[in-house]
């Protein structure tokens, strides 16, 4: 009784819900912040773990007779350490290690990425994410940069949410380090490459596992072929996709025919060479990077379904034979703005037109449709599209967004840049990548009176992988939003049945920053919102009795509930204290600083 009556408080020690009959009067939406509460209290204690780390290290430190010798043993005082704490956490040795290895990095090289530990944002786990990708980063005043540029981002750049998962976070510390430091991204690819390989492990039950590590790009394009492979079995073959994938690559790898398993008559599979290549024949690897990178610029570049790479890894898989390069222009999207145009601005169009492609092969990137050359600075470079500060209030519109023959359908670059603004399926935690995701209107496309519903435009498209997009479409409750703020950011909220909301930041528009300079029409248009309505939330019977459809209810519903959380939201922003907005314009001042490809670095 004791025992049941202490693992009750424990809760309540750290200020959240004790556990037991407490728990049962708490709503999903209440259960989930206390969840958030004690993933936010693990964190901190991860952050103490650091600290005694530290000490324990620091303690046989200055208990040590000779510290240099000590440290060129092979009993050094690091080895020392790590068993002491092997045997106070009850672990293993290479549990001990990481820890001490990974306080001694938070302590020396990233103090400001630890410091978020103890505010909550992330845990051990992220944190050795961080390390392992910056370890080959040896300056001082470079790792201090990233180090500070890491912590700005994930506190939200001043006054964001964002949802980092271990691959996000590994993906943004990727992105600095290849940015200000190439030499050391270069290392680390250049000697990860080297140790590409192929190795079998033996399983349970006669079952064996072969592993493949290959370049990103190769990888990728083996995985769509896999899938262009299974998608031709005829709908009464048993294999789950899984199973039928590994059935493909041994298949494959033994030059036999990939076969269906239905054993019917009547099969309809289509898995024959011919039909199979013409589905590979479809296959494509997305990378986006600005003109600049292709040109010789340090630039990341964006790879669907693997994260940020570098411009030497860009221009690597550019100059390969089964490499295509399709140029997009920003201002193919543009119009100018009416307001603008009424006070009489001038229409910049170096703003607008982009740098062009690597000088020695301008045909191969152009598009079909001819532009004029961008215009040069004074001193001479041409100036880019990603250009940040060209305008101080936008001069032009996103206007042309659709297929002219189909307003529901987004054109070519809407598509591209909504997926790459996004990366991943929108939903927080899902790794989906964009380019295998459905692109879900976030307000409801109307296809009866399209201008009605929600628009076809960058401001109203998510990308959601099958399962969260079904589970948007039929589960009463579920909300998404996506709004873009004062600076240009685009955001994304998604409400659960349950009434939990998680709010993210678009983790790629550092990909496009000029895309903050710009505004959409829907969004500047007078006295309208994106997928808002006037009233309260009725209830379906309400909604029912007034003449709409299951459906049109259900769209009603959700167009109010997106209209109650934008009015939340401008609440509690008018509830912030000068000191908040002050720290929160800071932050944000700091990242625009980061998001200039033409600012110079502090140091």
């Amino acid at each position: 009784m004791a025992k049941a009556t202490a693992a009750a408080g424990i809760g309540a020690d750290f200020g959240l819900p004790a556990a037991g009959e407490e728990l049962k009067k708490l709503s999903t939406a209440e259960l989930g912040t206390a969840i958030g509460g004690a993933s936010l209290r693990r964190c901190q204690l991860e952050w103490l773990q650091f600290q005694y780390a530290m000490s324990m290290f620091d303690r046989l430190l200055a208990q040590s007779p000779n510290p240099v010798a000590t440290q060129h043993s092979l009993l050094d005082l690091e080895v020392q350490t790590a068993l002491e704490l092997q045997l106070s956490m009850r672990t293993t040795n290479y549990a001990a290690h990481r820890l001490l290895s990974d306080a001694l990095c938070a302590r020396d090289r990233l103090p400001k990425v630890y410091d978020t530990m103890r505010s909550g944002l992330i845990d051990h786990d992220r944190f050795h994410k961080v390390a392992m990708a910056t370890a080959l980063v040896f300056d001082e005043k470079i790792i201090a940069e990233i180090d500070r540029l890491l912590a700005l981002e994930i506190r939200g750049a001043g006054g964001g949410l964002t949802s980092l998962s271990l691959t996000k976070t590994t993906a943004l510390a990727r992105r600095y380090v290849a940015v200000h430091d190439p030499d050391a991204e270069r290392r680390e690819r250049e000697g990860a490459k080297a140790g590409r390989t192929a190795s079998m492990s033996t399983l349970e039950a006669g079952m064996a596992q072969l592993s493949v590590v290959a370049t990103a790009e190769d990888v990728r394009l083996v995985w769509q072929m896999l899938d262009a492979v299974i998608v031709g079995r005829c709908d009464a073959d048993p294999r789950t996709k899984a199973q039928a994938r590994s059935d493909a690559a041994i298949a494959l790898l033994q030059r036999k025919p990939f076969t269906c398993l239905c054993e019917s008559d009547g099969c309809t599979a289509q898995i024959a060479e011919p039909q199979l290549d013409a589905r590979a024949a479809r296959i494509v690897v997305h990378v986006l990077c600005d003109a600049a990178t292709l040109a010789g610029g340090d630039q990341c570049g964006y790879l669907d379904g693997y994260g940020p790479i570098s411009g030497d890894h860009v221009r690597q898989i550019a100059e390969r034979d089964d490499a295509v390069i399709h140029e997009h222009r920003l201002d193919d999207l543009l119009e100018p703005d009416p307001a603008a145009a009424q006070l009489g601005d001038d229409l910049d169009e170096a703003a607008v037109h982009r740098k062009g492609p690597r000088p020695d092969s301008p045909d191969e990137c152009r598009a079909d449709d001819a532009h004029p050359d961008p215009e040069n600075r004074e001193n001479g470079t041409a100036a880019s599209e990603s250009e940040p500060g060209s305008a101080l209030k936008p001069r032009f519109l996103i206007a042309k967004t659709a297929l002219p023959s189909d307003p529901y359908r987004p054109n070519l670059l809407v598509d591209l840049l909504a997926r790459f603004l996004w990366g991943t399926c929108s939903i927080p935690g899902c790794e989906r990548a964009a380019f295998a995701c459905d692109l879900d209107h976030v307000a409801e496309f109307d296809n009866i009176c399209p201008d009605r519903g929600g628009p076809t435009c960058i401001c109203n498209l998510l990308p959601k992988c099958r399962f969260h997009h079904l589970m948007k479409t039929n589960l009463e409750g579920f909300v998404d939003e996506l709004w873009i703020d004062a600076d240009g950011r685009y955001h994304s909220a998604v409400t659960t049945p349950g009434g939990q909301t998680v709010e993210a930041l678009a983790p790629n528009q550092w990909l496009m920053p000029r895309l903050a300079q710009l505004r959409c029409r829907h969004q500047l248009a007078e006295g309208s919102s994106i997928g808002t309505t006037t009233g309260s939330v009725a209830d379906d019977s309400v909604q029912r009795a007034n003449g709409l459809t299951r459906t049109e209810a259900k769209h009603a519903r959700r167009r109010a509930e997106r209209n109650a959380n934008r009015d939340r939201r401008l609440a509690e922003e008018a509830k912030l204290t000068k000191k908040q907005v002050d720290a929160r314009e800071a932050g944000r001042a700091a990242m625009r600083l980061v998001l200039d490809p033409e600012s110079e670095p502090p140091f």
